[in-house]
């Protein structure tokens, strides 16, 4: 059972074998997120893939400066990928595997099923050492595991689950260090913190939640001899914050040299903000069976002062964004009352896993704010569940944890058949209108991005510019509409000559029915089911 210190913190449960422990405990995890994704083994890539492919391709040729190629991308014209990049100078190392087998999407799916599998161990793992029973444990990492933001992302090539799984790692031997203090826990702690952050960059926020984590208990007096006993135990947080800069220094860009934060300031303004906070709080309800299970758990003890500030504020935030100020305010008030209960409590496992929910927050300053940005705080959030568990009444304990996993595995489900349809939708428009041109000896260019620009480009077209080489007179332009950027936008001496539409009716993506599984700016559900034009692709011939 639970076991909870007078400090209020919960202490690890004496199990002999704590990985064999886990390992039960994670496996049923483990084993239904495997059955789910292995049937879309064969997803084509897609959104910011052919990114991360690029950069697995050219750490071959140059391993010591990850991100020192030119690319074409977000605002259609040629630039160092070092200038669209957030530091992230581990993430092309994980799709070497899939580079070496000839650029197979199977070998990249397969390495984020292995990826999502060790992140679920070591939630179950990071459980146990929490004071959670096997039970709680397991109901974790099944939470963990079905999410549609965690299920999402692991049916792509991109870098989150691997965040989540470095993240989850780097807490877990956190703990192991606090509990054990040797020094080689202390060491792995670093670096799985430290790949956590060169793999996405807002992960170094979890170094509060860590700090949280190795204090004595968060009492001013327990606070006070945390320090007095000396700054040792810190060293994992200090290493992490003197590696991660180093080693984004060592790698830069010779050619630019260009930091992680003047990245972040060319794609950031103070516009999206508000849109991105609620995007932010809106996900924990609609991408993760968090916001909904915790009210459900603990309504009887939420403020009702706290409760009615959130409805009046959503109600005048209602007025621009409609019903999404009221899921974000239900999300917003849930993570109040984690919060203030863990400080009213003294409870430091619970007060560093509600800090552990909020790494993503502060991206809502940049041009969007995804679900993909919040997978690796999931864990977190999964565990704060199953430590509530206990205290709710039998029924709730009984159906509350199935019915979430349920929901969260079929909104999953139809996530992963819209990402590969937009995917599939891709690749046939490369294969149907890029190829057959350059086959034909048409000089053919391509503007989009997203799986389209991985294909065409393997097709032999070349992505389309509007400075510098553009192109001329007789060219013909494939036109991805769903994702067109500027050079659609500037390019006005042209003659559409055919359009062409690949439609599924379960969407991911399509602004205009308000699905946004990748990107809050076209829209905040995860998935819709909708009959109007999507994946829309012209020919262009340029006069």
């Amino acid at each position: 059972m639970y076991r909870m210190s007078s400090a209020g913190s919960w202490q690890p449960p004496r199990v002999s074998n704590l990985t064999h422990a886990a390992l039960a405990c994670a496996w049923p995890a483990m084993a239904l997120s495997a059955l789910l994704l292995l049937p879309f083994l064969h997803t084509p890539f897609t959104i910011d893939d052919p990114l991360y492919l690029a950069e697995a391709q050219h750490v071959l040729e140059d391993p010591f400066h990850p991100l020192a190629f030119d690319v074409v991308w977000s605002f259609d014209v040629e630039t160092r990928i070092s200038n669209l990049a957030h530091g992230g100078i581990a993430e092309p190392f994980f799709l070497v595997p899939t580079v070496l087998a000839g650029n197979a999407e199977w070998v990249a799916h397969l390495t984020e099923i292995v990826a999502l599998a060790i992140a679920l161990f070591a939630t179950a793992l990071l459980a146990l050492r929490l004071g959670l029973d096997r039970r709680g444990a397991t109901i974790a990492a099944l939470l963990a595991g079905s999410a549609p933001a965690v299920m999402g992302m692991a049916g792509t090539a991109m870098p989150d689950i691997p965040a989540m799984m470095y993240t989850i790692l780097g807490m877990e031997r956190l703990l192991a260090w606090r509990d054990g203090r040797k020094w080689h826990q202390c060491a792995l702690a670093a670096v799985w913190l430290s790949l956590a952050a060169l793999t996405r960059i807002q992960t170094i926020l979890f170094l509060a939640p860590a700090f949280v984590f190795l204090l004595d208990g968060i009492s001013a007096p327990e606070i006070r001899s945390s320090f007095r006993a000396g700054f040792a135990r810190f060293a994992p947080v200090a290493a992490v914050l003197l590696v991660v800069p180093a080693a984004i220094w060592l790698a830069a860009d010779p050619l630019t040299l260009t930091d992680a934060i003047t990245i972040q300031q060319t794609h950031s303004s103070l516009r999206p903000i508000l849109s991105n906070v609620l995007a932010f709080f809106a996900h924990w309800f609609l991408m993760v069976p968090f916001t909904i299970s915790w009210l459900l758990l603990r309504w009887r003890g939420i403020s009702w002062r706290l409760a009615v500030l959130a409805i009046v504020g959503a109600a005048i935030v209602a007025s621009r964004f409609g019903w999404a100020a009221f899921v974000a305010a239900a999300t917003a008030l849930v993570f109040t009352d984690i919060l203030l209960d863990a400080i009213r409590r003294r409870d430091r496992a619970q007060l560093a896993l509600g800090l552990c929910l909020l790494p993503a927050l502060p991206l809502a300053i940049y041009v969007h704010l995804p679900c993909k940005y919040i997978v690796p705080s999931i864990p977190a959030a999964a565990i704060l569940m199953a430590r509530i568990l206990p205290a709710a009444r039998p029924a709730a304990r009984r159906w509350l944890p199935a019915a979430a996993i349920a929901a969260s595995l079929a909104v999953s489900l139809l996530v992963l058949i819209g990402i590969r349809d937009l995917a599939r939708a891709q690749r046939r428009a490369a294969q149907e209108l890029v190829a057959p041109r350059v086959l034909a000896g048409e000089r053919v260019w391509f503007t989009g991005h997203w799986g389209f620009h991985w294909y065409a480009e393997a097709a032999g077209a070349q992505p389309a510019v509007w400075l510098g080489d553009v192109p001329q007179p007789g060219d013909t332009v494939v036109v991805s509409k769903i994702d067109a950027y500027l050079f659609v936008k500037k390019w006005t001496n042209k003659r559409i000559i055919g359009r062409f539409t690949y439609d599924n009716p379960g969407r991911v993506m399509d602004q205009n029915a308000g699905a946004g599984f990748f990107s809050n700016s076209y829209g905040y559900l995860p998935w819709v089911w909708s009959k109007g034009d999507a994946n829309v692709f012209e020919i262009w011939k340029i006069e």
